[in-house]
């Protein structure tokens, strides 16, 4: 018995191949000859390789078409891991070439970085990612399953190309999630770099200001001599507070602005929350930031923290 599939794929993608051996390792055994011939054509950048199996008469356990069977099963999933491994890049680059054209290198750069991390991490949660990266490897294996029963070759190129088309889809997705996270992050960023052009003009209205932050979303401000301030401004946002239309995380921050301290200085109980607040605060002031070390304010709030729970 002979069986022999041929596949043309771009040169050097030798990865396939090794991958492939490993899978045959358990028909070897059976006392089956399993070789692959290469030929390339360095012109045209392919390789066109020959994967044949040899073998004797059925054993009384497997007979012939089982082991063609199984080979033909190992190549499917051998293909669909090369695909995903090493055509997964070239098809993002691809897709980021052709409808991110008006993007700088760099910003193309970090597309691929963000489209392929999201292809590779779907879910925050890791089983679920590996279960769904799993899906679609298996799903592609299938329909490769599919082609080499009905053929006896394989352009691999034209099959991601044409024959994979919900993979290519989500290919186009990820690129296109990834470009509108990059243009939300550029937005935001301009956002505050207006926010800190705006601090910096302003004159401000106290030099000092003292920030307490709880890990709940409230927060306690004061001077620099130790005079509560936020009553004199949360009244302004009380209409929309009790509206539900502004946040908390918001109030402080369009407080601190319309202040424009030259100084802030952030106290803690345990650890600063970790909040969208707390990182806009501390891009748009910046330097004006230190943090206390631990005053009599802060050990007197620490105390009654203790003595509530």
């Amino acid at each position: 018995m002979i069986y022999e599939f041929k596949i043309a794929m771009t040169h050097g993608d030798k990865g396939f191949l090794s991958d492939f051996e490993d899978r045959l390792r358990w028909i070897k055994d059976k006392g089956y000859n399993v070789f692959s011939r290469v030929e390339c054509d360095e012109e045209a950048n392919i390789d066109h390789v020959s994967l044949v199996l040899k073998g004797k008469k059925d054993d009384g356990t497997f007979r012939q078409e089982d082991i063609v069977h199984i080979f033909k099963h190992q190549m499917s999933e051998a293909l669909a891991e090369h695909i995903v491994n090493d055509w997964q890049t070239r098809l993002l680059w691809k897709e980021i070439n052709r409808n991110c054209r008006s993007l700088s290198p760099a910003d193309k750069e970090k597309v691929f970085l963000k489209a392929n991390s999201f292809l590779k991490k779907c879910n925050d949660n890791e089983s679920l990612s590996m279960l769904i990266n799993f899906g679609r490897k298996n799903r592609m294996a299938h329909r490769l399953f599919e082609h080499i029963n009905c053929h006896n070759n394989l352009v691999v190129e034209g099959f991601v190309n044409f024959c994979i088309k919900e993979y290519n889809r989500e290919i186009r997705f990820a690129v296109e999630l990834a470009r509108e996270e990059l243009r939300n992050e550029q937005e935001y960023n301009d956002f505050v770099n207006l926010l800190r052009h705006f601090v910096d003009t302003q004159v401000p209205k106290l030099f000092e200001i003292n920030l307490m932050m709880y890990d709940t979303g409230l927060f306690y401000l004061w001077d620099g001599e130790g005079v509560e301030i936020e009553e004199n401004y949360l009244n302004y946002y009380f209409e929309d507070m009790c509206l539900d239309e502004i946040s908390l995380d918001d109030v402080l921050i369009s407080i601190l602005i319309t202040i424009a301290p030259r100084r802030i200085v952030l106290h803690r109980i345990g650890e600063l929350p970790a909040s969208e607040s707390v990182e806009m605060i501390k891009k748009v002031f910046n330097e004006k930031i230190s943090v206390c070390d631990g005053c009599e304010r802060c050990r007197r709030m620490e105390a009654e923290k203790s003595g509530h729970k």
